[in-house]
């Protein structure tokens, strides 16, 4: 085993996941235009409470499609 492996190994799938949908949150935001500082804002306020409303129109919005 490599020492890379050995660390990745010792990093909790929590932490791992939280990180990866912290980082989507942020991409989604970037992709929409939104700041960096708005991001950050947006993020802090909405990851206890579901998606903020911005993306819940834009997630309803594709589901719809796809029903088509």
């Amino acid at each position: 085993m490599t020492i890379l492996s050995i660390l990745l190994n010792n990093i909790p799938l929590m932490q791992i996941q939280h990180y990866a949908n912290q980082s989507s949150r942020f991409i989604s935001a970037y992709s929409q235009g939104i700041s960096g500082s708005m991001a950050a804002w947006e993020n802090q306020n909405w990851r206890y409470h579901g998606l903020p409303p911005w993306m819940s129109k834009k997630a309803k919005a594709a589901y719809a499609q796809n029903l088509r």
